[in-house]
C-alpha cells in the first residue's frame, strides 16, 4: 500500500489546510506542464494527486487509515504485498470471514472502516441499530397503546411495543434488545379528517350557520379524546372567528395542549322562493349588499 503521507511529506495528524498546502506546493514543482517530457515528474505527479484524491476527502481517508491499520502482509491471508490489496481482494476475504453470523462486503450500509473496525479492531463506540418507520392511525398517537410491527433481520420478527400517550409525528423511540441490534423506531401519523395537531395543541374546524353567528348559539363539539365538550358562540361571531379550549388539546410529557375551534359560516344552497323573499327583505332592512 502507498504511504500517501510520505508522498505529500505531511504528518498522520495532519489537518485539511496542510493536505492542500502540501499538495499545491508539490503540483508546482512536478506539474507536467513545467516539466515536458519529463516521466518521473509526470509520475510522481499523479502519485500526489491520488495522494490527495484520497486524503483531502474526510471518508476516503477514514477508509484509507483503517485500511493501512490492518496491515499489508498476506501471510495468513495470502497477501504477500500490500499494493496488491485492492477492494475485490477485501470483499473476497469479507466473503469468507464472518463474524457472529454477520456477512461483509460493500453491499451492506458500512463503510470500509467501520466494517474492518468490526471485525479487526472491536469497535465498541459504535451501536448497531435497525431504522423502522411505522405509519400510526392519529388516534393512536393521542391515547398511545401497544402496536406490533414486523422486521427481518435474517430471522422474520414481530416486535411489540407500548407507545407513550401523545407521541408526535416523527418522534423516535429506541427499543433494546438482548444479542440483537437496537431498534430505532420512527413513527409516522397519519392526517386525520377532523382534527389537526401542531405540539400539543388541537385545531378544528365546525360549520355555524347564520343565525347562530348573528344571535349567540351553544353547540356541542367532539374533543380528540372521543368526548363531547359545549361550546359557547357569542353574539356577532365572525366566520373565522377561533375559539380556545384551554386544557382539552395532547396530553404528552405531563403537559396538557389546547384545543383552538374555528367557526365556519355555513351557507343553504336551495332557498324556497318564500326563504329567498326573506332574505332580501332582511338585507333590504340592514342595508346588506347583494
Amino acid at each position: 500500500m502507498k504511504d500517501y503521507y510520505k508522498i505529500l511529506g505531511i504528518s498522520e495528524s495532519a489537518s485539511e489546510d496542510e493536505i492542500k498546502t502540501a499538495y499545491k506546493t508539490l503540483a508546482k514543482k512536478f506539474h507536467p506542464d513545467r516539466n515536458h517530457g519529463n516521466k518521473q515528474s509526470e509520475e510522481r505527479f499523479k502519485e500526489m494527486s491520488e495522494a490527495y484524491n484520497t486524503l483531502s476527502d474526510a471518508k476516503k481517508r477514514k477508509e484509507y487509515d483503517t485500511l493501512r491499520r490492518f496491515g499489508g502482509g498476506r501471510s495468513g491471508t495470502g497477501y504477500q504485498n500490500s499494493d496488491d490489496f485492492s477492494a475485490s481482494d477485501l470483499n473476497d476475504f469479507m466473503r469468507n470471514f464472518k463474524s457472529s453470523g454477520k456477512s461483509y462486503g460493500f453491499g451492506g450500509r458500512e463503510s470500509f472502516a467501520d466494517i474492518l473496525d468490526d471485525m479487526f479492531f472491536g469497535n465498541t463506540t459504535k451501536k448497531q441499530e435497525i431504522n423502522v418507520e411505522l405509519a400510526i392511525p392519529f388516534q393512536k398517537s393521542i391515547n398511545g397503546g401497544d402496536v406490533e410491527f414486523a422486521i427481518n433481520n435474517g430471522i422474520p420478527q414481530t416486535i411489540r411495543v407500548k407507545l407513550p400517550e401523545g407521541i408526535n409525528d416523527g418522534e423516535q423511540l429506541r427499543i433494546h434488545q438482548n444479542n440483537s441490534p437496537d431498534i430505532l423506531l420512527t413513527v409516522r401519523v397519519q392526517p386525520d379528517p377532523f382534527f389537526s395537531r401542531k405540539g400539543n395543541d388541537i385545531y378544528c374546524e365546525i360549520p355555524v350557520n347564520f343565525a347562530q353567528m348573528s344571535l349567540g348559539s351553544t353547540v356541542k363539539v367532539k374533543t380528540v379524546y372521543g368526548s363531547h365538550v359545549e361550546v359557547k358562540i357569542p353574539v356577532g361571531t365572525q366566520n373565522g372567528t377561533m375559539l380556545k379550549l384551554s386544557h382539552l388539546g395532547v396530553r404528552h410529557g405531563g403537559k396538557k395542549g389546547d384545543m383552538y375551534v374555528t367557526m365556519a359560516l355555513s351557507v343553504p344552497k336551495n332557498l324556497t322562493r318564500k326563504q329567498k323573499e326573506l332574505l332580501e327583505a332582511f338585507a333590504n332592512e340592514t342595508g346588506m349588499k347583494w
